[in-house]
């Protein structure tokens, strides 16, 4: 039976398989988690192609009316404890978002300092040692930081939030 996390062998080390560096694998990571609550709670996600990031936002949430937009970021710096998460702003990013007349969410991820911790295989299932936070932006401030609250934790439940906010967008009109 098996137990704990899945051993890494010599031949099967991080370095010899891996494609990605760190911070391409946490982008990954992030937006691959963002993608798994949507997926639980019934919603479309189109990731932005890197290429195509022109409005400085990762994916759209696609939901039946119109989309939401998304940046996501993911980090080993902070745990999942505390009150509050806090994330630098870039001044383009706050020019694009602020031209949007459609929500713009942000979220970040928090995932544990080593990969090998970020999911756990049981024989009970699988397990994200991860969390997510998210904010929708103000565009009536102006912010050099995104302030995060932990009780604004990614969930299924958030999506309904974010699709009502969409609603209210267009006058709550569907």
């Amino acid at each position: 039976m098996y137990r704990g996390r899945v051993p890494l062998s010599p031949s099967s080390s991080r370095s010899q398989h891996r494609t990605l560096h760190d911070r391409a694998q946490l982008a990954r990571y992030g937006v691959s988690y963002v993608r798994s609550v949507c997926a639980q709670a019934g919603v479309g996600i189109n990731e932005t192609s890197p290429d195509e990031d022109v409005l400085a936002t990762d994916c759209d949430v696609k939901f039946r009316e119109a989309s939401v937009n998304v940046q996501v970021k993911c980090t080993t710096r902070f745990t999942i404890q505390g009150r509050t998460k806090s994330w630098q702003l870039e001044p383009s990013w706050v020019e694009k978002w602020s031209d949007s007349l459609l929500p713009v969410y942000f979220v970040l991820v928090t995932a544990p300092r080593d990969f090998e911790d970020w999911i756990e295989h049981t024989d009970l299932g699988t397990v994200h040692k991860t969390a997510a936070f998210w904010k929708r932006f103000d565009p009536n401030t102006d912010q050099a930081s995104i302030t995060l609250p932990v009780a604004q934790r990614l969930t299924a439940d958030t999506l309904a939030t974010w699709h009502s906010d969409m609603l209210a967008a267009f006058g709550g009109v569907r």
